[in-house]
């Protein structure tokens, strides 16, 4: 049964292109599991960053809605009550650009 299993180090030597040593082939095995690595957190990144704009823009336009509705057509309330909205928007993206480091 054990003999199923297959070893590291007989798995590295199958995945080492002609032309290459065992420690080339180490070291370029490496540097696909980083490449591999870094995709990983950058699509994760991506959809995080994916997930906060649509929250974002979904409160945002509730919020926008409800300042409307609550300013009754008065300028003076809907101007104050549009730079509160107008702050949250900035700060979720604000969030949302926080991704991309």
């Amino acid at each position: 049964m054990s003999n199923l299993i297959p070893r590291p180090s007989s798995q590295l030597e199958s995945s080492i292109p002609d032309g290459f040593s065992r420690t080339e082939g180490k070291e370029l095995q490496r540097l696909q599991n980083k490449e591999v690595a870094r995709g990983l957190v950058t699509a994760t990144r991506v959809q995080a960053a994916g997930m906060v704009a649509t929250v974002g823009l979904q409160t945002t336009a509730m919020l926008s809605r409800e300042a409307a509705f609550q300013a009754d057509g008065d300028p003076a309330t809907a101007a104050r009550l549009g730079h509160i909205v107008d702050q949250y928007a900035t700060y979720v993206g604000s969030e949302v650009a926080r991704f991309r480091h």
